[in-house]
């Protein structure tokens, strides 16, 4: 086989394991929306002694959960985890990915209020491996891969577990061309995946992840209060590490019985269900109101929500109800700004959110590019330059602390 067949095969077959990673991402998201929906939209809601149903639903969750977790082990992975490992063995094991997404979808159902992310990206990495070792497999054994019907070849090439070979550091091509061109495919190979989610999201009508957070009109009087609103929005996100450690600390006890800790965050779970069932799940679908409705609030009250569902986050992921912190921080940061906004009223609405959701968000994900390019799909393209400086001003402040603490030491 010639080099240009090995390319075009190699690119064909990759085209095809890369969508399907974006169509088992896709099942995943469609099948946790429309179940949820189903359960907390429709049908709890519409059974007499509605708080009775809601308790015997969240205590069947934790126990699921906890079995589960008492089985199986730490599902589901988060995507920290996962990447962690792939960069310290340059593998992982990809066979339990199903095993991780199907605690996940169980933790996301039964109304945790974690997001989504952590488990699907984790996943994702996991299924990127497998497909990875595809290629390789495919690489390596080309002449033989050559001389099989197509039917066979396709066969290889979808088999769950068979025909892969892993990342062996003495068997990798070190031709720099070979190296920027596997580069380069990788990289089409994962826009070719979110292509693929992307539109069966829109074919199936899912709603998008990302809210619009309103029109901007921010003008040079705004920047009287840009530095107050970042400084409060990192001291927000400092006190919430600091409370995120002390909850680690309190929730210790009962690591070596899985159950019983689920049950006590199906309480946290049945309890917001039952009086805030706006702040159940990671807050993305919910947040598309706030623009509209946060007015009808005051600032004391959007204050008591943002609490109130960082606190119910810190109970459900210390108690094995695992999931991505991404999504609820965001929607507590922009909340807090909200809030914000409402102690201002004679300045930009959107311009406070944006520095007091950024700052605050940055400081606790520790992420400032990815934190900043992830806010900004939330905002109008006006209060880019809000956010970015925002995020390099953490950012450079953060470098120049620690270079004056390593100078001390």
């Amino acid at each position: 086989m010639n080099k240009t067949n090995l390319f075009f095969r190699i690119f064909f077959y990759g085209l095809i394991l890369s969508s399907i990673i974006g169509a088992i991402s896709f099942i995943f998201i469609f099948l946790e929306s429309n179940i949820s929906h189903f359960l907390w939209g429709k049908l709890l809601n519409d059974l007499p002694y509605k708080i009775v149903f809601i308790l015997l639903f969240c205590l069947l969750g934790g126990l699921i959960v906890g079995k589960l977790r008492k089985t199986w082990g730490d599902y589901p992975q988060t995507a920290h985890y996962t990447i962690d490992h792939l960069k310290k063995n340059k593998t992982l094991n990809y066979q339990p990915v199903f095993k991780n997404l199907l605690v996940a979808l169980l933790i996301l159902i039964f109304g945790a209020g974690v997001g989504p992310e952590a488990a699907l990206l984790s996943a994702i990495v996991m299924l990127s491996v497998w497909q990875a070792d595809k290629m390789r497999y495919l690489f390596f054994n080309r002449e033989v891969f050559d001389e099989l019907p197509v039917l066979s070849r396709i066969g290889r090439m979808l088999h769950p577990t068979k025909y892969v070979v892993t990342f062996d550091p003495a068997m990798a091509p070190t031709d720099k061309n070979f190296v920027s061109t596997k580069k380069a495919m990788n990289m089409f190979f994962v826009v070719n995946g979110l292509i693929c989610f992307t539109i069966l999201m829109k074919l199936a009508k899912q709603p998008s992840f990302i809210s619009d957070m309103g029109h901007s009109t921010w003008h040079t009087k705004d920047l009287w209060v840009f530095i107050p609103l970042v400084l409060f929005g990192v001291l927000s996100g400092k006190i919430y590490n600091w409370f995120k450690q002390k909850m680690t600390i309190l929730f210790s006890f009962w690591s070596d019985n899985p159950v019983k800790k689920a049950l006590l965050g199906s309480l946290a779970i049945f309890i917001i269900g039952s009086f805030l069932p706006n702040l159940l799940f990671s807050g993305q679908i919910t947040l598309g109101s706030v623009p509209k409705e946060y007015i009808q609030y005051s600032a004391l009250i959007l204050f008591i929500v943002v609490i109130v569902k960082l606190v119910f986050l810190q109970v459900c992921l210390n108690t094995g109800w695992i999931g991505g912190d991404i999504f609820p921080i965001v929607f507590a940061s922009i909340l807090q700004g909200f809030a914000i906004a409402q102690l201002l009223p004679y300045f930009d609405v959107v311009f406070i959110v944006a520095a007091v959701a950024t700052s605050m968000a940055v400081t606790i994900l520790d992420s400032p590019i990815g934190v900043a390019i992830f806010i900004a799909l939330f905002f109008p393209i006006q209060i880019l330059p809000v956010i970015l400086v925002t995020a390099l001003l953490l950012k450079f402040g953060k470098n120049y602390f620690q270079s004056k603490a390593v100078k001390v030491n």
